[in-house]
Order: C-alpha cells, then sequence, then structure tokens
C-alpha cells in the first residue's frame, strides 16, 4: 500500500487486523497464564519466589530474545504469514507441554519453548499491519492489535482462576476420569495451549499485503543466516566473516566482560539459571545489533547506530520493567493478602485489568495521533505522563485495606500503565525504513522485553524471598521510576530533531539504493 497515496484500507485489512490480534491474545494467554497457577506450581514443585519470578518473566524473555533477534530480520525478507503460523504453533504447543513438568527444569524448558515461539508474533504482526494500513492510521491501529495483549493478560487470570477453582468437579465430567488425577495448574496449561492450533490454520489463509519495498529470498538461506547472526557461538564466527578479525575479537572481549558480570551477580545472588539466561540474551541483542553494522549499515544507522532508537528501547524497557513486575505478580499478592477463592480473584482481576488496558491502550494511541501532528514527541509524553501517574495508583493498589479498594487502584494503574504502548510501537516504526520495520519491531520489542522480563518479575521474587515480604518485592521495582523519567526526557530531547529527510540521509549515505528511500 502506497503511505504516499495516502490510500485507505482495505476491508481485507480488517479481517488480518482480527485475526493478528486474536493471535496477540493468545500469546499473552500463554505467556501469563503461570501468574494466577503460580502459588499452586510453588506447593506443587516445592519452589521460592526467585525460581518463581524466573518462570514468570526470564525463562520466556531470554529465548524469546535470542530467537527474535533472527525472526525481525526473517519476516522482512520471508513470508510473514507462514513465520506466524509457524511460531503460533510453536508456542501453543509448548505452553500444552508444560502440563507434563515435574520440575523446575522441565518447567522451565517448556516455557522458554513458549518465549521461543512468541518471538515471532510481534515483529510479523507489526510489519503486516504496517502493509495493510497507511501510516496515517498506524497507532490507532498497532493500539488495537495490542489491546489483545492486556485482554489477553486479563484473560489468563479469568480463566486460570476458573479452572483452579472448579478442576475437581470439571475432571469428573471428562470421558477418562484419568484426568482428575492431573494438578490443576497442569489442567490449565493444556486447555489454555490447544486453541491456538486452529487460529494458526486460520492465519494460514491470509494473503500478504502488497508491499513494493520487501524483496524474497529463499527461506533456507534467510533462516540459516539469520540464526548464525543471533545463536551464540556462531555469531563470533559470523562476526569475523562479516568484519574481520577486529570486529571477532571484540565479541570475544563482550563474550568475556558479560560472562564476568554474570558470575560475580551469581556468586551474590546464587541464581545460576537467572543470570546466565540474561547474560545470554544481553549477549544476543548486542552481538546481532553489531553484525548489522557490517551487513546492513542503513538498518544499523536507524537503530543501534541512532541515539533516538536506543533511548526509545531503553525508555521502553525501564517503563515496562515497573509494569512487568506489578502484572506478574499482582495474583499472586492478592491471593497472599486477602482470603478469597482463586476463581473470584482471577476474575474480578482479570476484569479490571481488561477494562482498563483495553481502554488505556486505545485511548493513549488516538491521543498519539493526535498530538503527533503538532508535536513528533508526543509518544514519549504520553508515556512520560503515564508512568508518572502509575505510581500513587501502584500504591493505592498494595497499601489497599479491603479488596474492593486494591481492585480500584488496580484497574487506574492498568489505565495508564497501557496507555503508552500503542503509541511507542508507531513512534519506532516511524523511525526506520518500510523494508526495516518488522527488523525494528523485533529489536525494539526484545530489548523491552529482555528488560522489563527478564528483569521485573524476578526482581520482585528475589526481594521477597530475601525479606519475607512480597510487598517489599513490589515497592523495590519502583526505584526504576527516576531512571525512567530521565531516559524519557532524554529521548525527548533527541526526537525533536529527528525528521523523515534526516533518516533518509542517513541511510543514503550509508548505501540505501533510492527505491528504499520512498
Amino acid at each position: 500500500m502506497s503511505e504516499a497515496a495516502g490510500e485507505r484500507a482495505q476491508p481485507f485489512a480488517y479481517y488480518a487486523l482480527v485475526l493478528l490480534t486474536l493471535a496477540n491474545f493468545v500469546n499473552i494467554l500463554d505467556r501469563l497464564i503461570p501468574s494466577i497457577l503460580i502459588q499452586n506450581i510453588k506447593a506443587d514443585l516445592h519452589l521460592n519466589d526467585a525460581q518463581l519470578g524466573f518462570l514468570l518473566g526470564t525463562a520466556l524473555a531470554v529465548f524469546f530474545a535470542i530467537v527474535g533477534t533472527a525472526i525481525g530480520r526473517t519476516s522482512d525478507l520471508v513470508s510473514r504469514k507462514w513465520t506466524m503460523v509457524v511460531g503460533l504453533t510453536t508456542w501453543s504447543a509448548m505452553t500444552a507441554l508444560g502440563g507434563a513438568a515435574t520440575n523446575f527444569a522441565t518447567l522451565s524448558a517448556a516455557r522458554i519453548g513458549v518465549g521461543a515461539g512468541e518471538a515471532v508474533g510481534i515483529p510479523c504482526s507489526h510489519s503486516l499491519l504496517s502493509d495493510y494500513f497507511p501510516a496515517r492510521n498506524r497507532a490507532t491501529v498497532l493500539a488495537i492489535y495490542l489491546s489483545g495483549t492486556f485482554l489477553g493478560g486479563a484473560a489468563a487470570l479469568i480463566l486460570g482462576g476458573w479452572f483452579l477453582q472448579h478442576w475437581s468437579q470439571l475432571c469428573t465430567t471428562l470421558p477418562f476420569q484419568s484426568a482428575c488425577a492431573l494438578p490443576s495448574w497442569k489442567a490449565t496449561l493444556i486447555a489454555v495451549g490447544l486453541p491456538g492450533l486452529p487460529l494458526a490454520v486460520l492465519i494460514a489463509c491470509l494473503r500478504e499485503p502488497h508491499a513494493p519495498h520487501r524483496r524474497h529470498v529463499p527461506i533456507g538461506r534467510v533462516l540459516l543466516t539469520e540464526f548464525a547472526s543471533s545463536i551464540p557461538p556462531f555469531t563470533a564466527f559470523t562476526l569475523l566473516r562479516v568484519g574481520g578479525v577486529r570486529a571477532f575479537w571484540q565479541n570475544l572481549l563482550l563474550i568475556a566482560l558479560l560472562t564476568l558480570i554474570a558470575y560475580l551477580i551469581i556468586r551474590l545472588t546464587g541464581d545460576v539459571a537467572q543470570w546466565s539466561s540474561i547474560a545470554l540474551g544481553a549477549y544476543a541483542i548486542i552481538a546481532w545489533g553489531q553484525i548489522q553494522k557490517y551487513r546492513d549499515l542503513a538498518l544499523y544507522r536507524l537503530t543501534f547506530g541512532c541515539p533516538t532508537f536506543v533511548l526509545a528501547m531503553l525508555s521502553s524497557g525501564a517503563v515496562a520493567c515497573i509494569s512487568a513486575s506489578v502484572q506478574a505478580w499482582t495474583a499472586p499478592f492478592a491471593m497472599r493478602t486477602f482470603a478469597l477463592a482463586p476463581g473470584q480473584i482471577g476474575l474480578s482481576i482479570g476484569l479490571t485489568i481488561a477494562a482498563g488496558s483495553a481502554i488505556g491502550v486505545i485511548t493513549g494511541g488516538r491521543v498519539a495521533d493526535k498530538w503527533k501532528a503538532i508535536d513528533r514527541r508526543a509518544p514519549v509524553w504520553v508515556a512520560l505522563i503515564c508512568v508518572v501517574i502509575g505510581l500513587p495508583a501502584e500504591l493505592l493498589t498494595v497499601f489497599a485495606p479491603t479488596y474492593q479498594r486494591y481492585l480500584l487502584g488496580l484497574g487506574i494503574y492498568s489505565l495508564f500503565m497501557a496507555g503508552w504502548s500503542g503509541a511507542y510501537g508507531a513512534l519506532i516504526q516511524d523511525l526506520v525504513l518500510p523494508r526495516m520495520r518488522g527488523t525494528a519491531a523485533a529489536v525494539f520489542t526484545l530489548t523491552t522485553i529482555v528488560i522489563a522480563s527478564g528483569a521485573g518479575p524476578y526482581w520482585a521474587g528475589k526481594v521477597s524471598t530475601l525479606t519475607g515480604s512480597l510487598l517489599d518485592g513490589l515497592l523495590s521495582v519502583q526505584l526504576l521510576l527516576p531512571v525512567a523519567v530521565v531516559i524519557l526526557l532524554l529521548a525527548a530531547k533527541r526526537l525533536r530533531s529527528e525528521t523523515l529527510t534526516s533518516r533518509r540521509a542517513r541511510a543514503e549515505s550509508a548505501g540505501e539504493p533510492a527505491s528504499s528511500l520512498a
């Protein structure tokens, strides 16, 4: 679709938007379902809160990053539809396989598989939607797509709580009575994993939008090249091939530095899986960026080589780290604080988050679209407003004397902490050329997820383990707020001088052909 022509989206685009939003819904449902199940998992597998924090965030985030760095660029070169189908099938199957886990290691392996499959979702969907719809509607369209994120999170709490409370009765209605021997948390993982499979069939029937900027190459060659650029230790040898000896030694120095940092933190905390995974994820993202500097200089200069893009990623990660820790531990905190049935907690929290987040993300996208017409920094201002108002809302939640006030605070928190995401998704798309959209969405999202999901839930869980108070864990994450504010202000300062002309000039100076600059 030609953006210059300002064409309207075709009716088929709205059908694709519905399917991709449903895929995002299933994505987040499968990702967040352990949150409501975590008390049962803790008791059944004898885990502590730090290990639970790993399962709630890091296990998915790190391998999401490793696979996602490859998938982002792959989605710019091969069929996004079929890449999406493979990813959706993978994460759905791995969610169901989590129901066979018997210990921390096997459940971690299943959650890692979920993360690897889910890495496909956002880069392919963002790229497809950016071609289905014109630029003037992009923030709104991506906000609608991201509403699936919050609705999926709510559904995870509602369905999970319902299964926990009713599985002992439900299993007796099944034709195979042996199902009653299955713990309720395992049955829930199996039940929510399976619906993604028929959805994958519907997405397989979509057609790729016409996109003149895309060039198609054989999928086998793309996968081999891209995975060699993102999976250690192949990344080091890829750098030797494309960048020479100096680039190779720089990469080895990066490996040594990250290994040393991880070793020191492991000695301090004792959490081998957590910090080994974080180091691996950080390495995959940074090394992938190093490779682009030699393989696709224009892409590098508009992403890792662009301070505006980097500040946008870091600010998003800081804001999302705060919200991810709250989201992961909201249901467990309520279950430990208020004497209510899991089904009641899951339903009430789920509906509260769904209402607040859906309204927040769509409203935020619309506000950003209107505000951006007079100030290109609008997405950053929306994020700044949301994160600042989010703090008192979080305090209102965790210090609530009654469950009703807890829900009130959570609703306000969800409204504002969801309001910035659609605007930021559009901002990232605006900072790059059309041919780079899938890659940019992948890098931005993966960096955000590694920072947010990799650190947030674990941070709160670790402090909870050390102090014996989950309240202390949740409050400690708020120390990131001033950091987030500073990075947002720096991003706004950079964005003021960022124009389409300047981006095209940087890409052209890096050898980008004129046909890709339109």
